[in-house]
């Protein structure tokens, strides 16, 4: 109005900035709770993936001594077995 605005002009021009600001919020908003989405998604098809379908081998004592065996029972680790005592 102190520019020389009519009233209703200025007030028009309030909500459309007012608009146009909600608008590019919104829009903001939008894509990050899509990627935020996508993240949880992401993270529980990671959480709930079977990465390794491999048996693990483990270090235990077993029928021939302590060494790194196989699930399947047998001894993977080099060992003489008439070296031990």
């Amino acid at each position: 109005m102190t520019l020389g605005v009519p009233v209703g002009g200025a007030a028009a021009v309030l909500w459309i900035v007012k608009l146009a600001v909600l608008g590019v919020l919104l829009y903001s908003a939008f894509w990050l709770a899509l990627l935020l989405v996508f993240a949880v998604i992401a993270a529980g098809v990671m959480g709930n993936a079977e990465l390794d379908d491999e048996p693990q081998t483990e270090w235990r004592t077993g029928p021939l001594g302590f060494g790194l065996y196989h699930p399947d029972g047998s001894r993977i680790d080099p060992h003489d077995p008439d070296a031990e005592a």
